[in-house]
């Protein structure tokens, strides 16, 4: 069966083990980069795919409205809180759905800045742990897992996966990832 970018139980499984048979993976290590070119590489790689469909992935450590006003502020419109952060013991949970053709470069500008600076300790910093999941339109879908500001992980899943167990195709769920 195929893969899709709605596919949460899925998605979670490849973020968790980078070595997922028929999964292509690399990391980007961008130590010797300071913030500024941290962010401008990332928003220069997420502007190279061209999307279909796509949806970024927020796990966060920050009460609900702080994150709803970075939305609102940018405009974005098309989101959802799947799950509200619980005071240190859960984080939330927040989905955002793309449907043009690119990502808003504003907005994406202003959270990886924002999450970068967590590690840096600036002042407009917030806790989170962003993934970015695109629907090229071709065979393959392109997922990446912002995990701090040392890089980030892309992995390149194509449609048609193969599970590793059995040699059969897993089917596409739609269930929340964390």
């Amino acid at each position: 069966m195929e893969a899709y970018i709605t596919d949460d139980t899925f998605l979670k499984k490849v973020f968790k083990r980078q070595l997922k048979r028929g999964i292509a993976y690399h990391c980007c290590v961008m130590d010797n980069l300071s913030r500024p070119q941290k962010v401008e590489y990332v928003i220069k790689r997420l502007s190279e795919i061209p999307i279909l469909r796509a949806r970024i992935l927020i796990q966060y450590w920050e009460e609900d409205n702080k994150m709803t006003r970075i939305l609102n502020r940018h405009k974005i419109n098309n989101f959802g809180i799947v799950r509200s952060y619980k005071n240190g013991q859960t984080p939330g949970y927040l989905n955002i759905n793309i449907v043009e053709p690119k990502i808003n470069t504003l907005f994406i500008k202003e959270l990886i800045n924002r999450h970068y600076g967590n590690d840096f300790s600036i002042k407009k910093a917030i806790d989170i742990i962003p993934y970015v999941v695109i629907d090229t339109g071709g065979d393959e879908i392109i997922a990446f897992h912002l995990y701090d500001d040392r890089g980030y992980y892309e992995y390149f899943i194509p449609k048609k996966i193969i599970s590793q167990s059995e040699g059969q195709s897993i089917k596409g769920t739609r269930d929340s990832l964390p």
